[in-house]
């Protein structure tokens, strides 16, 4: 009995599946690879003067045409590729992750990672901090809350320019290294995908930076 692959309605698996009911879809090595480009994409942009750094961009997939298969992409990723959520998250408690990283799922050649992160209901604790030596891109998967972000230096931070903007499912973020931020879940439960490149594990001293003065969301007054 052959199953028909979700990423490609041509091709039946007839060796290798893992069961006949279940297809291999790809879904991590498409994200990873729709991730890349994007970033490659704004680093460029960078370069070339477009865009000054630290850049950050906010879309909706599914009105912007990011990638119009985004959802069914996160959802095989969801369902397909599980993955244990552990926490204390960048210090804090009521955030859990985990990742994938890009070495060994596909080679030493590969640098970057993809981490799942969960913000539980009421999380409003993390504070502003940078990626000194890595840039996102983010899918909200499931869920709401804000986004903070500075146009201030990491360095050079007085708390006198935040912004936020709510996000949800099916939202995307895109920043580069260096841009201050923070997300908060007031409400709800909120499930991110968050690329990284290059991948820095979770414990490394060098996965985040916090300025001098700290600032979360709940220093930072009504949601």
């Amino acid at each position: 009995m052959s199953t028909t692959l979700v990423s490609n309605p041509g091709l039946c698996i007839l060796t290798g599946g893992r069961t006949p009911s279940r297809a291999w879809s790809g879904a991590l090595a498409r994200f990873f690879e729709t991730s890349r480009k994007i970033l490659d994409g704004v680093i460029t942009d960078v370069r070339g003067g477009r865009l000054r750094e630290p850049a950050f961009l906010f879309g909706k997939h599914s009105e912007e045409r990011i990638l119009t298969d985004l959802d069914h992409i996160m959802t095989e990723i969801d369902v397909d590729y599980p993955i244990d959520l552990h926490s204390p998250f960048e210090d804090t408690e009521s955030i859990s992750g985990g990742l994938w990283s890009g070495r060994e799922l596909f080679g030493p050649t590969h640098e970057d990672g993809l981490a799942k992160l969960r913000f539980a209901a009421g999380t409003l604790d993390l504070p502003l901090h940078v990626h000194e030596h890595s840039d996102r891109f983010i899918a909200v998967l499931e869920g709401q809350g804000r986004f903070w972000w500075s146009d201030e230096s990491w360095r050079e931070f007085s708390g006198d320019d935040i912004r936020s903007t709510p996000v949800r499912t099916g939202d995307v973020l895109v920043f580069t290294r260096n841009l201050l931020h923070t997300f908060s879940a007031p409400d709800e439960d909120l499930l991110l995908l968050s690329y990284h490149s290059p991948e820095i594990p979770f414990d490394d001293p060098r996965q985040y930076t916090l300025p001098s003065l700290r600032w979360t969301p709940r220093i930072g007054g009504p949601q």
